[in-house]
């Protein structure tokens, strides 16, 4: 298959993830916002007594940070689903061109990169010591989501002749 094409379907495939991730938490917006309010709130972490004061109690607050975790989501799937079709515009141009097209899709990469490790892995997994939760840990599904955006970053930058 052709290397331009299997750049192509890595962007669908994270497209089209990003949007049923945005669909699930729009849609069944109340148990995703739990997650947030657990997490945030530090409900069941059991350094409580020491850390606390971290914790965010304030059910406003708890909404604008969900809202804002949605609002990333759906950046990364318009940016990503625009690189595509950027990308599959420019299927058939010379290298240059091909190579100019990726920049949306690889710009949408790193939001996912920086949503993920920011947000999850570094403020709500050390942070809130979300890795201490036996039910609201997200930091293995976080980090796995790194590690996918990322290689699809490393297989996207590579020139195409």
């Amino acid at each position: 298959m052709n290397n331009r094409v299997i750049k192509i379907i890595f962007g669908i495939s994270i497209s089209l993830y990003m949007f049923i991730v945005c669909f699930n938490n729009i849609t069944d917006y109340d148990s995703n916002f739990q997650f947030v309010r657990m997490v945030s709130g530090m409900g069941d972490v059991f350094s409580k007594e020491k850390t606390g004061w971290r914790s965010i109690n304030s059910e406003t607050l708890h909404h604008i940070m969900y809202l804002f975790i949605i609002a990333s989501e759906l950046t990364i799937a318009m940016l990503t689903i625009t690189g595509v079709f950027k990308m599959i515009r420019k299927v058939k141009s010379g290298s240059v061109e091909f190579n100019k097209s990726k920049k949306l899709l690889l710009t949408g990469l790193s939001f996912g990169v920086i949503l993920w490790f920011g947000m999850f892995v570094t403020i709500g997994g050390e942070w809130f010591l979300m890795w201490q939760s036996k039910n609201w840990n997200g930091q293995n599904t976080a980090f796995l989501l790194c590690i996918c955006f990322l290689l699809f970053s490393i297989h996207l930058n590579q020139r195409d002749e």
